[in-house]
């Protein structure tokens, strides 16, 4: 039977995935070591000052930590003791600070997720993700590791150079592993069908893991600069000549060539450039393709075992079938019957029929005509060529016609000029030609400050307002009424 604990919600463990975790989990870890360090009761003021040394802390404040802390507390993960020291009224102890201390369950936890961080991958040919994020946590500490002492950098330089050798070997003998002979002949055994569920969902979580981490890789490294890479190559050289070794030399220039070589081919890992993509987007295209092939191995033992069905009983009648059939022409229909027809083309097309019946045969339709087009993208029909026309002497008639009638408007309207002006009340009956003519030129010259403008004939003139009263102007439309305006040329 199971205990009835087994079904209640473990509380302590939800800091570990919430959307703070990335904040709850610091205040743990900096409360284990202060715990480790034998100092049980803590004060938020003193977590504080540990998580604002993180450059992921510089706009955390006080209220925060206390909000954090209290959802900690909420949560069973931590406990607290009251500081009543010297207190002489309610109103002091009720302000006064709280201590910290972890509550046992997350001791328990704290311990074991430490113990899952620095757990060793012990599995030589796997796709483990503990192999990139080891490397990944290496890498960030460049920055502050190559202004420490010589020791300090030769022991991560080694470090880091042991975990992207262990990364890429692994690696390249797991997948290696897939493209042998005894691999191809595991995928086509009915065995593989109960290996293939979970080798699938394995590849498929390294390639998201993968994922996670090596644009932060790649991120990193391009923040490298190389003078700094030969600095701590150099330092680490210092420190391998300094310790003492029988009969053993070492060629400064071949030793740091050698570490570049080195550095240059973990770039060439992780980050593509334009000629040659990485060896990490190699890896998940590899890991892609044993998956389809997996699936697909898998689907043919799927239809074998599915077709594994006796046939010979039926295929014996068939061949009777075609033996005592009385000539060649039967059977080819016993063919088209049972195996059906050799290199049959379907065309399909939007036709017209002259009748819904679905009993009509083919034969009794009328013929239809379709016009193949090729589907080569570079295909392009063929445009009839026209040539160009000649309209020289229809674009000179043309002009000599607009000319003519630009002639004649001029003349019309030049004709209500007397003695170089026009006065509208004076104006006999006028066409609707000429109305909007002169029109068009008061509201010209009336839109200028000077009152002045130019027609379309180039002459120049001047809108006069004689005097505010009103003048009927008869037109052969109908009658306008307007100021008592004056156009005087120029």
């Amino acid at each position: 039977m199971l205990d009835e604990k087994i079904f209640k919600q473990v509380d302590e463990v939800k800091y570990l995935a919430v959307e703070n975790t990335w904040r709850y989990r610091p205040i743990i870890r900096i409360l284990y070591k202060f715990h480790i360090r034998y100092k049980y009761w803590v004060y938020k003021e003193e977590i504080y000052e540990e998580l604002k040394k993180y450059e992921e802390f510089k706009d955390y404040t006080l209220e925060n930590l206390k909000y954090d802390l209290d959802f900690l507390v909420e949560n069973k993960n931590l406990v607290t003791l009251q500081d009543a020291k010297k207190v002489k009224t309610i109103d002091e102890f009720k302000n006064r600070q709280f201590q910290y201390q972890l509550s046992p369950y997350t001791m328990e936890i704290e311990r074991m997720i430490m113990h899952l961080e620095n757990m060793p991958t012990q599995n030589k040919a796997s796709l483990e993700s503990t192999l990139i994020e080891s490397f990944r946590e290496k890498l960030q500490m460049f920055q502050s590791i190559k202004d420490e002492d010589n020791k300090a950098v030769y022991n991560w330089w080694t470090s880091l150079s042991d975990d992207f050798k262990r990364l890429n070997e692994n690696y390249q003998d797991y997948i290696k592993s897939f493209y042998s002979p005894k691999a191809e002949e595991l995928m086509k055994t009915e065995e593989f069908l109960i290996y293939k569920e979970r080798l699938i969902q394995y590849l498929k979580e390294f390639i998201k893991e993968i994922q996670l981490n090596v644009f932060k890789i790649e991120k990193i490294l391009k923040m490298i600069k190389e003078e700094d890479v030969k600095t701590v190559i150099i330092k680490t050289l210092e420190y391998e000549k300094s310790i003492p070794r029988m009969d053993f030399d070492i060629d400064d220039e071949e030793y740091i060539q050698t570490n570049l070589d080195r550095w240059k081919y973990i770039l060439d890992w992780f980050i593509s450039d334009g000629n040659k993509i990485s060896d990490c987007e190699k890896i998940m295209d590899i890991t892609n393709e044993i998956i389809m092939k997996t699936t697909r191995y898998a689907a043919q033992i799927s239809e074998r075992r599915n077709s594994s069905a006796n046939r010979k009983v039926e295929y014996r009648k068939l061949m009777e079938l075609f033996y005592n059939a009385a000539d060649l022409d039967e059977a080819h229909r016993l063919s088209a019957v049972t195996i059906g027809m050799f290199n049959m083309r379907h065309i399909k097309g939007n036709t017209l029929r002259q009748t819904e019946s679905i009993n009509s045969s083919i034969y009794e339709e009328n013929a239809y005509e379709y016009v193949l087009k090729s589907k080569n993208r570079k295909y392009r029909e063929k445009v009839a060529k026209t040539p160009i026309k000649d309209k020289t002497l229809k674009k000179k008639e043309l002009q000599k016609e607009i000319l003519n009638r630009i002639q004649r408007e001029k003349e019309i309207i030049e004709s209500l000029i007397e003695d170089d002006k026009i006065e509208f009340k004076k104006l006999p009956v006028i066409t609707a030609f000429q109305r909007n003519t002169l029109l068009r030129w008061l509201s010209r010259a009336n839109n200028n400050k000077s009152k002045r403008s130019k027609t379309e004939y180039g002459r120049d003139y001047e809108v006069i307002l004689l005097d505010n009263h009103k003048i009927t102007i008869e037109c052969e439309d109908g009658t306008l009424i307007m100021p008592n305006y004056m156009l005087k040329f120029y």
